[in-house]
């Protein structure tokens, strides 16, 4: 998805990650997976950091006018992408059962900031999103969240846990099951009971 003056977003294939989740819940898999995934962002932009793969550098600091202005507004003047708190609020998730999207929402005011955060257009850069008509990635960081809230929903193998029934214990299943289909008197079903009780290897 697009990083321009009119729409700022960007989808991540989760069909990799999703491999052993029910096609049932990989809708679910893949809007936990951004959610943790944007909460991972505003972590990184928290401590002045892009969660973007190659943006290595701490973000510029606010030109002295800006940072004064943030300074009387909110007691500090970090670079942090938080005047208000409504531009990060903006960020919104949306999925399907094969990708996440995260998008900036509201009004057109959330998308010009946003554009010139991520482009660097009028501002320094302070890339808060891939890019990815750039092939652009997020971070090992942010993508290892995206794989922890996935593995949750991955099925178990319960090859190893399956309760191995022994042949007599089969044996005396095939028994009960049988029993149920015919009519009997009360004490011909008891008898049937206790002779059901015993084990092959008790006869044998």
């Amino acid at each position: 998805m697009p990083i321009n003056k009119n729409e700022v977003s960007f989808t991540y294939d989760v069909t990799e990650h999703l491999k052993g989740v029910p096609e049932s819940d990989r809708e679910d898999a893949a809007n936990d997976a951004g959610e943790a995934a944007l909460k991972k962002i505003t972590e990184f932009v928290e401590k002045r950091r892009s969660p973007v793969k190659g943006n290595n550098k701490n973000f510029e600091k606010l030109s002295d006018s800006y940072g004064n202005f943030k300074r009387k507004k909110v007691g500090n003047s970090n670079p942090n992408l938080r005047l208000t708190g409504e531009l990060i609020e903006s960020l919104d998730v949306e999925a399907d059962d094969s990708s996440f999207t995260i998008r900036v929402t509201g009004d057109d005011n959330n998308v010009a900031k946003a554009y010139n955060n991520n482009d660097g257009d009028t501002i320094p850069k302070r890339q808060f999103l891939p890019n990815d008509t750039k092939d652009e990635q997020f971070k090992g960081g942010v993508v290892q969240v995206i794989k922890e809230a996935i593995k949750k929903y991955k099925k178990k193998d319960t090859k190893d846990t399956e309760k191995i029934i022994a042949p007599a214990d089969v044996a005396a299943k095939s028994f009960e099951s049988a029993l149920k289909s015919f009519k009997a008197s009360k004490r011909e079903k008891q008898i049937a009971q206790n002779i059901k009780s015993f084990k092959i290897e008790d006869i044998l």
